[in-house]
């Protein structure tokens, strides 16, 4: 299995000069999408941390050139899968909101879930996950209407998150705030 260190993963995130703003959101996915892996992995979910921080340090790699396309996410697992990191694919291709209206593309794996999660959450600081779509409605504003048909999904997911980690969501949110509060372990 071959996964990016977190040293080789923002190096592959930095390869194509992205943004300050993405390079903080990625990083802040990564320091959440791990949290919600090591939860899970507290309750004996069979879940790899290191993989998922991996995927969603590097979830957006294709952020930048797919700007408001449907190919967002499966341009970056095709990336991903070229460098040799075949087991990111899933998660990049399942996290952006419209996977969750897509039975095709849904977040299935503990690593598609807890990086969908995370991105739920975290813009440039950690949100509700409300929050966190009105925000993408604003700066959509042509997506609103699956924008928000994705909270309620959205909601059903972090919740099927917190069962399987054996946590209320409200513990499982605060364990996620901290992670992003926290920065880099």
């Amino acid at each position: 299995m071959a996964v990016p260190d977190r040293s080789t993963a923002r190096q592959v995130l930095a390869a194509d000069g992205p943004p300050e703003w993405l390079v903080v959101h990625s990083e802040g996915v990564a320091r959440v999408a791990a949290e919600a892996a090591r939860a899970l992995a507290d309750n004996g979910v069979e879940v790899d941390p290191p993989l998922v921080e991996a995927a969603g340090r590097l979830h957006d790699i294709d952020k930048v050139a797919t700007r408001g396309n449907a190919r967002h996410g499966l341009a970056g697992a095709e990336h991903l899968t070229a460098l040799g990191y075949l087991e990111l694919a899933e998660p990049v291709a399942s996290h952006p909101f419209y996977c969750l209206l897509d039975p095709e593309r849904f977040p299935r794996s503990w690593a598609a879930i807890c990086v969908s999660v995370a991105d739920r959450r975290v813009g440039q600081h950690f949100s509700d996950i409300g929050e966190r779509l009105d925000d993408l409605a604003t700066r959509y504003p042509d997506d609103t209407e699956p924008i928000h048909a994705a909270r309620e999904p959205a909601e059903a997911l972090e919740a099927r998150l917190a069962d399987a980690a054996g946590l209320t969501r409200r513990a499982l949110e605060v364990r996620l705030r901290d992670a992003w509060a926290d920065g880099d372990r």
